[in-house]
């Protein structure tokens, strides 16, 4: 799962402006959990950050370049005691997913494990993605917003992350 989850992360680098899911479901599941990661930068976030950045260190160019035009990144990463979270507990959030820009892009259900990753397509344009992996002890939830070019996957490549496609016009 771990492996999907950088897929995940990777794949933020070619998204642009979705509508930015509500999380207020995941605010009542953090509540349960032994160990929580939440990570929110608008856009305005996001270009304050990039700015700071140094050109001339190729690691935080690289990483200034990846960020060109995301409109917003959000995460939410949650562990628990076995148990303590059910994989239904999301369903508010996949409800969300039934708008008709919301398109799947790979699903992988394994008895009490779940991968989902969703497109959010606009005439035709990728402009957002939403990663949920999920098993009875963690969740993580990326949902990322910015620029659709797919060209711009191959930007991370030297941060050691394979690229995949995306649907495009």
């Amino acid at each position: 799962m771990r492996r999907l989850m950088l897929v995940g992360l990777m794949a933020f680098a070619i998204t642009a402006s979705a509508q930015q899911l509500d999380f207020k479901v995941l605010d009542k599941i953090a509540g349960k959990a032994t160990s929580s990661t939440e990570m929110g930068f608008d856009e305005a976030t996001l270009k304050s950050t990039a700015g700071a950045l140094d050109k001339k260190s190729l690691e935080q160019d690289l990483a200034k370049k990846a960020v060109e035009g995301l409109n917003g990144f959000f995460l939410r990463a949650y562990e628990f005691k076995n148990g303590d979270f059910k994989l239904d507990e999301i369903k508010p959030l996949l409800d969300q997913l039934k708008a008709p820009d919301w398109k799947p892009f790979l699903r992988v259900k394994e008895s009490n494990e779940l991968v989902e990753m969703w497109w959010h397509v606009k005439n035709g344009i990728v402009d957002g993605m939403l990663l949920i992996a999920a098993e009875s002890n963690e969740l993580t939830v990326i949902n990322a917003m910015g620029i659709s070019k797919p060209e711009d996957l191959m930007k991370l490549k030297d941060f050691g992350v394979p690229s995949i496609g995306a649907p495009t016009k």
